[in-house]
């Protein structure tokens, strides 16, 4: 039951492997990066929520004022700070925590983004509603995560036992319309629904507060 309790131990277990892993649709990555920089400006301030290396904080701190990364794993945050010094950037935050930590303010955010982590979420709902605090009026949040119960029966299955038995994180088996359901209850406005890579064939989503 190590992981099922303690998530955080798991990212720690796997943090040199997962660093070490090369973007799988390197193509597909650089073209979102574009697309999410058409939205950005100088003035931005950005808090990417499981920022595990930080590769989004630091590819997209060039171009605007402030970018914070958080993330439960220390160890993966150690490897952040590491090429975050390499590159010379000195717009990043990061921190050791969860989104509904207290020193993050509301309306704080011009951009908030999550990468792969809903699916980790105990309750989406709980989780949507603070981003949407956390962002300014017409604050923009992108979310790209694994639509899992769209998947295989048979992969859900082993997923799901793997989660129970604590084996590794709990999944959420979530749908693209269970999340855009949510992110309208939440309070936002879907504004694009992009599928960038035919590897994973995940959407991203963006919608602004």
């Amino acid at each position: 039951m190590l992981f099922k309790k303690h998530p955080e131990k798991f990212w720690n277990l796997i943090a040199s492997k997962y660093a070490a892993s090369p973007i799988a649709d390197r193509a597909a990555y650089e073209t979102k990066l574009e697309k999410i920089k058409g939205y950005l400006s100088t003035d931005t301030r950005m808090l990417d929520i499981g920022c595990a290396t930080g590769t989004q904080c630091c590819d997209l701190s060039p171009v605007i004022a402030h970018a914070t990364g958080i993330d439960i794993s220390g160890k993966l945050l150690a490897i952040a700070e590491q090429r975050k010094g390499e590159r010379g950037l000195d717009n990043i935050e990061y921190m050791n925590t969860t989104v509904f930590d207290s020193r993050l303010k509301p309306e704080s955010f011009d951009l908030v983004t999550s990468f792969y982590v809903v699916h980790f979420v105990p309750n989406i709902d709980e989780f949507f509603a603070r981003v949407y605090s956390l962002l300014k009026p017409g604050g923009l949040y992108i979310s790209e995560t694994a639509c899992l119960g769209e998947k295989g029966k048979l992969l859900g299955l082993f997923l799901r036992l793997a989660g129970s038995l604590g084996l590794m994180p709990k999944i959420n088996l979530l749908t693209t319309a269970q999340l855009e359901q949510a992110l309208e209850k939440a309070g936002f406005r879907l504004v694009e629904k992009t599928m960038f890579s035919q590897i994973n064939h995940e959407y991203t989503l963006f919608a602004k507060k």
